[in-house]
């Protein structure tokens, strides 16, 4: 990045993109918080400078972003925005692990819980950052879908909109918490068929509202139908409402996400405000189907504390507002991300929970670029970095309706360990993490997301 001299104040004349071999002009400007005729300082100039370094590279279109600029005359300069585009088109082999992590996948090896077949993701179609997939899948779940999003309904590009239609089946479904004892705790436990015994059909569409850079608002609505046999509710009766073998209900939500973040991927300086209300259900389609109303607030914080020393805080609350869910609506902690690191093997089920995570890193080796000068300019620059870190983590799940056989809810669980972050382009993140939790185990467990 190249910066105006000190005491300088010059006038922007143009706004030039380049390396851009897919991407209109247009996207890569509309994340570019200047404009031509504006008048800048020094200091103003190099804020608005990293701001759309930050704002591009979060786009995930490119690998890298570089912003100079030419002097046209002695009160004039134009601006260059260089970038280096990602690869957009993967014509995907799925496969994936069906568990709520690699770790408790690894603990079972059970292949019959893989996902596999392929999917063809455009990530930047037609050049305008739309996203289509056509998704085939076979495997633990089988799954046919399309996923259409696109983020410029008008011509300033705050509006944006998709779908997403997709049919499932499972011969295999995770029915109840499974608890013996001292030699069995917070397991998933699995009902295993040769007949298909679960199918979903769901369809949404999404609008998003984006006035400015860091806010979006997003609205979803759509119809889901999940169909189960007797073999599930035999078990547990609670799996859907009141034992229906069908619920059918309307699905709103609303989001809002405030992002400042350094890169969304492996964040290291910013910040991070992002909630939604969902409702399951409003007693339309059947009265005595789920009615159920969630909220989830996540807020994360960065920081740099003094040269390659880090530190990176979050708490994530969920909440019950309305209603008793049934199993397959309930998700509590060990599920995605919010996971208490040290109980990877575990999940916590609660109608409400509240989690704090929190890293102190420091930058074993910095981000190192390396040119591969291979044929696929869109793969040549490979750059990488190291972390090494300490974190601690706690969470308290609350469960009303099943406390009886989820003996780590209504307690404090916490863990805490060491670890090492492998950082690399294409967002590829890998940890390797030795903790020990509130039950005394030690752990040693391998992930492939940031932390926090």
């Amino acid at each position: 990045m190249t910066y105006i001299a000190q005491d300088s104040l010059l006038t922007i004349t143009s706004l030039n993109v380049s390396g851009n071999q897919r991407t209109k002009d247009f996207v890569i400007l509309r994340e570019v918080p200047m404009s031509i005729g504006q008048k800048l300082d020094t200091i103003e100039f190099n804020k608005l400078s990293e701001e759309a370094v930050r704002n591009i590279t979060n786009t995930a279109l490119t690998n890298f972003v570089e912003i100079t600029y030419d002097k046209v005359d002695s009160n004039s300069i134009a601006v260059n925005i260089k970038v280096l585009e990602r690869w957009y088109i993967w014509p995907n082999l799925i496969f994936e692990l069906k568990e709520t992590n690699f770790n408790s996948w690894w603990e079972n090896k059970d292949f019959e819980r893989i996902n596999y077949g392929f999917s063809i993701d455009d990530l930047n179609f037609r050049g305008r950052r739309e996203k289509l997939s056509i998704r085939f899948q076979n495997g633990w779940t089988r799954k046919i879908g399309i996923n259409y999003q696109i983020p410029g309904l008008n011509k300033k590009r705050t509006l944006g909109g998709g779908l997403e239609i997709f049919y499932a089946n499972n011969r295999e479904v995770n029915h109840q918490i499974r608890f013996e004892g001292d030699s069995i705790r917070n397991k998933r436990d699995f009902l295993q068929t040769q007949s298909i015994i679960q199918e979903e059909i769901v369809a949404r569409a999404k609008l998003e509202y984006r006035p400015k850079f860091l806010s979006t608002h997003r609205w979803i609505a759509g119809v889901e139908t999940i169909i189960i046999s007797d073999t599930i509710t035999d078990i547990n009766p609670n799996y859907l409402a009141n034992g229906r073998l069908r619920s059918q209900y309307i699905y709103l939500s609303y989001g809002y996400k405030f992002e400042k973040r350094d890169n969304r991927a492996y964040p290291l300086k910013g910040y991070v405000i992002d909630g939604s209300i969902d409702q399951h259900g409003l007693g339309i389609l059947n009265k005595d189907d789920v009615v159920l109303t969630d909220m989830i607030v996540t807020a994360n914080s960065h920081h740099q504390i003094k040269g390659r020393w880090y530190f990176g805080h979050g708490v994530k609350l969920k909440t019950t507002i309305f209603g008793d869910p049934p199993y397959y609506f309930q998700r509590g902690l060990g599920y995605g991300n919010s996971t208490i690191r040290g109980y990877e093997l575990y999940v916590i089920d609660g109608q409400h929970f509240a989690l704090y995570k929190s890293n102190i890193k420091y930058q074993l080796v910095r981000k190192h670029t390396i040119d591969l000068k291979t044929l696929f300019k869109k793969f040549d620059k490979f750059h990488y970095s190291i972390y090494i870190n300490a974190f601690g983590d706690a969470g308290y799940a609350v469960d009303n309706l099943n406390s009886s056989v989820n003996p780590m809810a209504n307690e404090l669980q916490y863990g805490y360990g060491i670890g090492v972050d492998f950082v690399s382009y294409y967002d590829a993140v890998m940890r390797l993490e030795g903790s020990f939790n509130a039950l005394g185990e030690p752990g040693f467990y391998i992930n492939f997301k940031k932390a926090i």
